[in-house]
Parts: C-alpha cells; structure tokens; sequence
C-alpha cells in the first residue's frame, strides 16, 4: 500500500532541504505536498534562510582563516626573535672579558675548544646560519608581526564572530520556520479529526517531509560533524602530546653534548612556541566541543526517531497538534546544540 511515508522516502547521504529537488523527486501522487512547496511563503521563507545560511558560511570561512593566520604568524615571527636572541647571544658570549685575576695575553683571554671537539664546531655553524641570513630572519620576523596585527585588527573591527552567530541563528529560525508553515498549510487542507486513519492525508504527508527532510537529515549532519571534529581534535591532541614530550626532553638531551646540545638549544626556543600556538588553535577551534555537542545532539535525535511511530498514527487522523508537540521536540533538541557552542570570541 502506498502512503505517504513511501512517497517521501528514506533519507539519503545527499539529502538537502532544496524545494526544486524534493518537487523533482516526488511522486504524482504526493499532490497536496506538491502544492505546498510551490507556496510562495515558504519558497521565500527558504531563499531568505539560503541567503542567511551563505552570510554565516562567508564570515566563519573569514573568521577561521583569519584565526589561523593571527596564531601561527605570532608563531613564526616569535621563533624568528627567538634565532636572532640566539644568534645575539652567542656574539655577546664570545666578546665577554676574561674575569680571570692578572692580565694575560689576548691569546689566553678566548676559550680555544679543544680539537676535534664537534660541539663547538655545530654551534659556531648554527650561529653563523643565522648571522649569514640575519636579514632574511628579520624580513620574516617583520611579516610574521604584520600579518598576524592585520588579522587581529580585521577580526576586531569587522565583527565576524557575530556575523557568523547572528546569521547562523537565523538560518536555524528560518529553516524550522518553513517545515512550520508547510505543516500549517496542511493543516488548513483538512478537516480534523478524521473518522478513519488516512495515511495519504496532507498533515500526514508533513509528517513525513519534516521526519526526512529535517530529523533524519539532522541526524546526518551531527554524525558528519560529530566525525570531522573529532578527527580534527585528535590530531591537535596529538600534536600538543608530542610537543610537550619534546620540551620536557629538550633540557635533558642539552647534556648529552655535541649535536644534541645546539639540537637542545633550538628546541628550548622552537617547541614552547609551537606549544603555544597549538594551545591558541585548540582555544580558537573548540573541536573537542563542538564534537561533543554533536555527538550529545546525534543521540538525542536518534532517541526521539524511535518514537515516530505514536506520531504517525496521531498524523493518520490529521493530528496536527501532536506533530507540531513531535516537531517542537525535534527542534528544542537541536537549540541546546546551539546554545552550547559559542566561538571563543563571543561575548
């Protein structure tokens, strides 16, 4: 028997809330439904969603790569200062008088290593490195301060945290707004209760459209995001890991001598930076929080879908009260997702 459960169909990977292709895709039989997605307040109520939905992608597009550039521009320009440091030392270091009582001649007044000794011979390679390129270490030093000043002072001025948020919201708000009007459209197209269940019926049909085109389709979504962030928290989880490991070795190898000691010495500058910098991308990013409201949110929802069978026998008499009471849970379930995760930058 066909009804409307069979006329929408099962969710698919692919699905997306475009009306053209959903009106593509239905049956003939799927009349009232037909009707419903050519109403032209719920085509506007979509395409200002879509509009605010492209606001909010533009601006979190800008606010992350802007991040990224102000956390690991500070990163480089801060090891840049750290090699020049370093090389500025070592040139202090080597014209330091003699605190030995007595004269003694210039000869006796500079250490002479040993020969064949290969610490001194390294680092005397490492400081002329840098010397030698002491210019291209201060244009890189330069550029590093100010690209991360110009995407500081872009992400302060130009708002975009709150673009993001603000936009994102009302997508949310909008979108849950045309499975609304589509259920009160079909409300109006019938009278209720009905004598008889009726599986074809319109509120049954925005039952449907609601359960795949926003349950299922959210379900979707959150295990796709759930997935991404928590990939991406396990790698900057791992790479934190292996960066403290080499800063609590780094002191420790310096004793071994030779290369190891110029090995322990650039590390001393290089890893807390890095360490930083990882640190300030966990705080800016928050995957490990977005995963885990994912994840809550996912599991919420698949909980709520194994009840959809009482609603459809409610919508089967036109019941359009206990699907909106059904739709309203679906929604307050993916409000707390969103009231969960802030941006760092947010107030």
């Amino acid at each position: 028997m066909t009804d409307a459960r069979t006329w929408i169909g099962a969710s698919t990977p692919g699905d997306n809330l475009d009306l053209d292709k959903i009106a593509k895709n239905l049956p003939a039989e799927a009349q009232v439904l037909h009707l419903i997605l050519k109403d032209e307040k719920v085509s506007g109520l979509l395409r200002i969603r879509r509009e605010a939905s492209t606001l909010a992608a533009k601006a979190q597009r800008s606010f992350k790569r802007l991040s990224l550039a102000a956390v690991f521009a500070t990163a480089i320009a801060t090891l840049a200062s750290g090699l020049l440091l370093y090389g500025a030392g070592s040139d202090l270091a080597a014209r330091a008088p003699s605190t030995g009582s007595g004269s003694a001649p210039a000869s006796a007044q500079q250490p002479v290593a040993p020969a064949g000794v290969p610490s001194s011979r390294i680092e005397q390679d490492l400081v002329d490195w840098v010397k030698d390129n002491r210019t291209g270490i201060i244009v890189i030093q330069i550029a590093g301060l100010f690209i991360a000043a110009v995407a500081a002072g872009v992400l302060a001025s130009k708002g975009l945290v709150e673009r993001w948020t603000t936009n994102r919201n009302k997508a949310e708000l909008l979108r849950r707004e045309v499975f609304n009007e589509v259920l009160k459209l079909a409300q109006e197209m019938v009278p209720a209760p009905l004598a008889a269940p009726d599986s074809c019926n319109p509120v049954s049909q925005s039952l449907e459209f609601f359960r795949r085109y926003q349950h299922e389709l959210q379900i979707n979504y959150y295990g796709k995001g759930w997935t991404r962030h928590e990939k991406a928290a396990g790698i900057l989880s791992w790479l934190t890991a292996i960066l403290a490991g080499l800063a609590a070795v780094a002191g420790v190898i310096g004793a071994l001598g030779g290369s190891a000691l110029v090995l322990s010495a650039f590390l001393g500058i290089a890893v807390p930076i890095l360490l930083s910098a990882a640190q300030s991308w966990r705080a800016t990013s928050r995957d490990s929080d977005k995963a885990a409201a994912y994840a809550k949110a996912k599991a919420a929802l698949d909980e709520s879908l194994l009840n959809i069978g009482a609603v459809r026998k409610r919508a089967e008499l036109a019941d359009a009260a206990a699907v909106r009471a059904y739709m309203d849970s679906v929604h307050l379930i993916m409000t707390t997702e969103n009231d969960v995760w802030k941006p760092t930058a947010r107030p």
